[in-house]
């Protein structure tokens, strides 16, 4: 008995730790979520892969999806590419290599992204982004 009321304890005082989201109105919300590069051959194939990932748990969220928008820019701060992807896929093969790209933006179109299990969109303040420096 003494261990079950240590257990509940535990779990009722530790739950809020693991979830980043909340519920605010009839919304869903999780400021903590960002895109991040998980594999970068832009340079040498013109491909890279992403994920939306949650800052406050350090792990990418594979079941999020959000439209987005790509741009790639030289050394020089010139455009040299640009495009969308729906997001359903985490991969991207660009129609050539980019050799001279210095770095790439990702800007989600909209500020939120969809659980495609449940369907939930959950909202961000604003649409997330992130500026990548290519290696």
């Amino acid at each position: 008995m003494n261990q079950k009321f240590w257990l509940i304890i535990y779990l009722l005082g530790f739950s809020h730790l693991g979830f980043s989201q909340e519920k605010i109105g009839d919304k869903w919300v999780d400021n903590n979520l960002t895109f991040e590069i998980v594999s970068d051959e832009i340079k040498a194939k013109g491909e890279f892969s992403f994920c939306i990932f949650d800052t406050l748990r350090s792990t990418c969220i594979q079941n999020l999806s959000t439209g987005l928008e790509v741009k790639a820019y030289d050394a020089e701060g010139k455009l040299i590419w640009e495009g969308i992807a729906t997001g359903m896929k985490k991969s991207l093969k660009l129609p050539r290599a980019l050799p001279t790209a210095r770095f790439i933006t990702l800007v989600a179109f909209k500020p939120w992204v969809a659980n495609k299990s449940t369907g939930n969109l959950i909202h961000q303040d604003k649409p997330i982004e992130i500026k990548y420096y290519i290696k």
